[in-house]
Parts: structure tokens; C-alpha cells; sequence
């Protein structure tokens, strides 16, 4: 796969199908309990913040915060996800919103008392796209506000753990992950192959791969000091070969 202005945007059209019918199976409910409390105590959270989800999947997060604080807005790329996440809100009496839009280009201006990207969604953009992402959370939380940014993407995380070729079986679904180290760009191709039922579905995608000094210039560089780089919800400490990061940041 050659890396071009049509491979940039991956994530596009890449999460529908088989794709989000693993994602919905691969979490089970007590990582899920086990984050929505990693946020709440990470965050600073009470039943009166308003909270930014981005991106927010099928809300698998935002609505649990949702019955908890007070609103919660989720952004994604995903119609199909944002029209599941706003059906679940409901059945949950979730005070949430979700909103399809370009989590490079938000509108809000110091509204939000948290955000969070989680689920490994960091890495979608080059540098430049990753700093408009960034500040783009900035702008949108108050000042003092946190945002906690999770990625197993990160340089001293892959290029330790990662390898070459994978198969996952998650419930009845097979996926084989490919993945290319383009040493020139510091950033992974990876080709999905999903077996389920009997057909096969394939989809391309990107991460482009930073260390956590790049990262950490770039969290800077967006307006925010670091509290602190963690392994895991647990609170253990970031280090060369962890599998996990989450960066706690907060607004100037």
C-alpha cells in the first residue's frame, strides 16, 4: 500500500461491517467498568462536568459517563456507529449527544470539563493532522481541563511488541492482521482480513507511529502540561516495552 492523500484517509470507510461487528465483541464489560472509573478519578470528574468523547465508537464509554456526569459529547467517523450509539443513549437514559464530524475541525470553545481518546484510536494522522487533532481538544476544553490519550501505537510500544503477522479470533469472527513498517514515514500499513460466516472482508489502514518524546512535544505543543504518562488503569508507570499508553494531559 502506498502511502497517498486516499491512504491518508483510511479511516474514512474503513469502520462498517465486519470491522465494527468485531470491535462490538473484543471489549468485554469489565475493561469497559475497569475505564469508565480510570476516567472519572483521571479526569476529575462529578455529576456536573460535561465530557468530549472523540472518537466515541458506538459509545461504549460515553454512555456509562453519561448516566454518571452530567453530559457527554461523542464525535466519530462512523455513521454506522454514531446512529447505534445515539439508539443505545436512549435505551440507557444516558445524557449524551453524538455528532458525526472531523475531529480535527471542532467548533466548541472551552466547554468541556474532560475529553478522552481511547480505544487505540490515536495515530490515524501525520504530524500536522495529530497537532490540528490536538489542539483541536484544546480549544474545545476549559482551562485546568484534562484529556487522557490511550495507544498501544506508540513507539515504544509497537516497535517492542508488535509483530509481523497476527490471527485473533474474537466470538465467531477470525481476523488476520498484515502488518509493513514504512521506515521512511515511521508509520505501520496494516491489511485486516475478517472471516466470518463464511465471507471474507478486507480493509486497509494506517497508524503513523511516534515516540513518547514526539508525543509529548506534541501535547506541549497543543496547550497542555503532562500529569502523567501511565501502563495501564492500574496507575503503573509508562516504560520502554509497555504494551499500553495513557497519557494524562491537562489545559494550561
Amino acid at each position: 500500500m502506498t502511502t497517498n492523500a486516499a491512504t491518508a484517509s483510511w479511516f474514512s470507510d474503513f469502520f462498517n461491517g465486519a470491522a465494527l461487528d468485531l470491535w462490538r465483541k473484543a471489549i468485554p464489560l469489565d475493561q469497559t467498568e475497569e475505564e469508565v472509573q480510570f476516567l472519572c478519578d483521571a479526569l476529575g470528574l462529578d455529576e456536573e462536568s460535561r465530557l468530549l468523547d472523540v472518537p466515541c465508537g458506538n459509545g461504549r464509554l460515553s454512555i456509562p459517563l453519561g448516566v454518571s456526569v452530567q453530559h457527554v459529547t461523542g464525535v466519530d467517523f462512523s455513521d454506522e456507529f454514531i446512529a447505534e450509539a445515539r439508539s443505545a443513549a436512549k435505551t440507557h437514559e444516558a445524557r449524551c449527544e453524538f455528532v458525526k464530524v472531523d475531529m480535527r475541525k471542532l467548533e466548541w470553545k472551552e466547554e468541556f470539563d474532560g475529553a478522552f481518546c481511547m480505544g487505540n484510536s490515536f495515530g490515524y494522522f501525520d504530524k500536522k493532522g495529530t497537532l490540528d487533532f490536538m489542539k483541536s481538544v484544546s480549544r474545545a476544553l476549559k482551562p485546568g481541563a484534562r484529556f487522557v490519550i490511550d495507544s498501544n501505537m506508540i513507539a515504544e510500544s509497537f516497535l517492542v511488541n508488535g509483530s509481523a503477522k497476527e490471527w485473533i479470533k474474537v466470538d465467531d469472527i477470525y481476523m488476520l492482521v498484515e502488518n509493513r513498517y514504512n521506515c521512511q514515514e515511521s508509520l505501520v500499513e496494516t491489511t485486516y482480513r475478517f472471516l466470518a460466516n463464511g465471507k471474507e472482508e478486507t480493509r486497509e489502514a494506517i497508524h503513523w507511529i511516534y515516540t513518547a518524546g514526539e508525543l509529548c512535544n506534541m501535547i506541549k505543543q497543543s496547550g497542555f502540561n503532562i500529569v502523567d504518562l501511565l501502563e495501564s488503569t492500574e496507575g503503573d508507570s509508562y516504560a520502554l516495552g509497555s504494551e499500553r499508553l495513557l497519557a494524562i494531559v491537562e489545559k494550561l
